[in-house]
Protein backbone atom coordinates (compact mmCIF):
# COMPACT_ATOMS: atom_id res chain seq x y z
CA UNK A 1 0.00 0.00 0.00
CA UNK A 2 1.05 3.59 -0.95
CA UNK A 3 1.41 4.89 2.87
CA UNK A 4 2.34 8.61 3.61
CA UNK A 5 4.44 7.48 6.34
CA UNK A 6 6.44 4.35 5.90
CA UNK A 7 7.24 3.72 9.56
CA UNK A 8 4.29 4.64 10.91
CA UNK A 9 1.18 2.98 8.19
CA UNK A 10 -1.76 4.94 7.54
CA UNK A 11 -5.85 4.27 8.05
CA UNK A 12 -7.20 2.49 4.76
CA UNK A 13 -10.97 3.31 4.59
CA UNK A 14 -12.76 1.33 1.92
CA UNK A 15 -16.17 1.46 1.07
CA UNK A 16 -18.41 -1.52 -0.63
CA UNK A 17 -21.03 0.33 -3.02
CA UNK A 18 -24.51 -1.86 -3.09
CA UNK A 19 -25.30 -0.70 -6.33
CA UNK A 20 -22.59 -2.85 -7.93
CA UNK A 21 -23.77 -6.10 -6.18
CA UNK A 22 -25.69 -8.03 -8.79
CA UNK A 23 -30.08 -8.31 -8.76
CA UNK A 24 -31.22 -9.63 -5.33
CA UNK A 25 -28.19 -9.15 -3.16
CA UNK A 26 -27.67 -7.42 0.13
CA UNK A 27 -24.96 -6.54 1.97
CA UNK A 28 -24.34 -8.18 5.35
CA UNK A 29 -21.87 -6.51 6.67
CA UNK A 30 -21.05 -2.94 7.60
CA UNK A 31 -20.53 -1.35 4.17
CA UNK A 32 -17.82 1.02 5.72
CA UNK A 33 -14.61 -0.73 6.85
CA UNK A 34 -10.95 0.69 8.24
CA UNK A 35 -7.54 -1.05 8.18
CA UNK A 36 -4.41 0.13 9.32
CA UNK A 37 -2.19 -0.23 6.36
CA UNK A 38 1.72 -0.54 6.67
CA UNK A 39 4.40 -0.85 3.93
CA UNK A 40 5.34 -4.18 3.25
CA UNK A 41 2.44 -5.59 4.82
CA UNK A 42 -0.83 -7.21 2.82
CA UNK A 43 -4.24 -6.05 3.55
CA UNK A 44 -6.85 -8.13 3.61
CA UNK A 45 -10.27 -6.86 3.64
CA UNK A 46 -13.97 -9.02 3.61
CA UNK A 47 -17.51 -7.82 2.95
CA UNK A 48 -20.30 -10.39 3.00
CA UNK A 49 -23.06 -9.77 0.56
CA UNK A 50 -26.16 -12.96 0.19
CA UNK A 51 -29.31 -12.85 -1.88
CA UNK A 52 -32.51 -12.05 -0.39
CA UNK A 53 -35.45 -13.19 -2.14
CA UNK A 54 -37.02 -10.91 -4.64
CA UNK A 55 -40.73 -10.58 -5.07
CA UNK A 56 -42.09 -9.21 -8.02
CA UNK A 57 -45.46 -7.02 -8.74
CA UNK A 58 -46.13 -5.96 -11.87
CA UNK A 59 -48.24 -3.17 -12.97
CA UNK A 60 -49.82 -1.51 -16.04
CA UNK A 61 -52.31 0.98 -16.96
CA UNK A 62 -55.37 -1.48 -16.33
CA UNK A 63 -54.67 -1.85 -12.82
CA UNK A 64 -55.61 1.50 -12.08
CA UNK A 65 -59.00 3.54 -12.60
CA UNK A 66 -58.16 5.34 -15.98
CA UNK A 67 -56.12 8.80 -15.64
CA UNK A 68 -55.67 8.17 -11.86
CA UNK A 69 -53.50 6.38 -9.20
CA UNK A 70 -56.73 4.44 -7.70
CA UNK A 71 -56.25 0.59 -7.99
CA UNK A 72 -59.43 -0.46 -9.47
CA UNK A 73 -61.40 -3.13 -7.27
CA UNK A 74 -61.03 -6.34 -8.84
CA UNK A 75 -57.10 -5.97 -7.86
CA UNK A 76 -57.52 -4.60 -4.88
CA UNK A 77 -57.67 -8.02 -3.04
CA UNK A 78 -54.03 -8.40 -4.42
CA UNK A 79 -52.71 -6.03 -1.71
CA UNK A 80 -53.59 -8.40 1.04
CA UNK A 81 -52.23 -11.63 -0.75
CA UNK A 82 -49.30 -9.98 -1.46
CA UNK A 83 -48.22 -9.01 2.34
CA UNK A 84 -48.95 -12.60 3.17
CA UNK A 85 -46.21 -13.60 0.47
CA UNK A 86 -44.28 -11.31 1.90
CA UNK A 87 -44.36 -12.16 5.30
CA UNK A 88 -43.08 -16.02 4.53
CA UNK A 89 -39.53 -14.48 4.35
CA UNK A 90 -37.45 -12.32 4.29
CA UNK A 91 -37.59 -10.15 0.51
CA UNK A 92 -37.08 -7.55 -1.98
CA UNK A 93 -39.81 -6.25 -3.16
CA UNK A 94 -39.43 -5.20 -6.81
CA UNK A 95 -42.73 -2.76 -8.19
CA UNK A 96 -42.08 -3.13 -12.44
CA UNK A 97 -44.72 -0.91 -14.29
CA UNK A 98 -44.91 -1.40 -17.58
CA UNK A 99 -45.71 2.19 -19.26
CA UNK A 100 -47.01 3.22 -22.56
CA UNK A 101 -48.48 6.35 -23.60
CA UNK A 102 -49.41 7.52 -19.70
CA UNK A 103 -47.98 10.90 -18.64
CA UNK A 104 -44.41 10.57 -17.03
CA UNK A 105 -46.00 12.23 -13.49
CA UNK A 106 -49.01 10.10 -13.42
CA UNK A 107 -46.45 6.91 -13.68
CA UNK A 108 -44.97 8.05 -10.75
CA UNK A 109 -47.89 9.29 -8.93
CA UNK A 110 -49.11 5.79 -9.75
CA UNK A 111 -45.88 4.00 -8.02
CA UNK A 112 -45.86 6.15 -4.97
CA UNK A 113 -49.69 5.16 -4.63
CA UNK A 114 -49.04 1.53 -4.61
CA UNK A 115 -45.74 1.86 -2.06
CA UNK A 116 -47.61 3.56 0.28
CA UNK A 117 -50.71 1.02 -0.04
CA UNK A 118 -48.07 -1.69 0.67
CA UNK A 119 -46.26 0.32 3.07
CA UNK A 120 -49.13 1.24 5.46
CA UNK A 121 -50.53 -2.77 5.23
CA UNK A 122 -46.82 -3.86 5.55
CA UNK A 123 -46.54 -1.58 9.02
CA UNK A 124 -49.33 -3.53 10.73
CA UNK A 125 -48.25 -7.21 9.51
CA UNK A 126 -44.52 -7.09 8.58
CA UNK A 127 -41.64 -8.56 11.05
CA UNK A 128 -38.61 -6.69 8.98
CA UNK A 129 -37.63 -3.85 7.11
CA UNK A 130 -39.18 -3.79 3.70
CA UNK A 131 -37.25 -2.89 1.11
CA UNK A 132 -39.25 -1.88 -2.18
CA UNK A 133 -38.14 -1.11 -5.24
CA UNK A 134 -39.81 0.68 -8.50
CA UNK A 135 -39.05 0.00 -11.93
CA UNK A 136 -40.41 1.74 -14.95
CA UNK A 137 -40.22 -0.01 -18.38
CA UNK A 138 -41.60 1.93 -21.28
CA UNK A 139 -42.73 0.17 -24.32
CA UNK A 140 -41.95 3.16 -26.58
CA UNK A 141 -38.33 3.21 -24.76
CA UNK A 142 -39.47 6.04 -22.83
CA UNK A 143 -42.52 8.12 -21.94
CA UNK A 144 -44.44 9.57 -24.48
CA UNK A 145 -43.13 13.54 -25.65
CA UNK A 146 -45.38 16.33 -24.92
CA UNK A 147 -46.30 18.31 -28.35
CA UNK A 148 -44.39 21.58 -28.37
CA UNK A 149 -46.11 24.63 -28.82
CA UNK A 150 -45.04 26.75 -31.54
CA UNK A 151 -44.62 30.58 -31.04
CA UNK A 152 -45.33 32.64 -33.84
Amino acid sequence: AAVPNEFRGSNFVLKIDDRALPSGFRPTTRPVKVERATRGKALKINFGASIHRVVGMDLSDPVFEPGRVDIRPQWQYRIPMLIDELSKAPSILRLAYVADVEEEALVNARLRSIRNIIESHWDEAGNYRLAIEPEIFWRLGGPPETPKVRKE
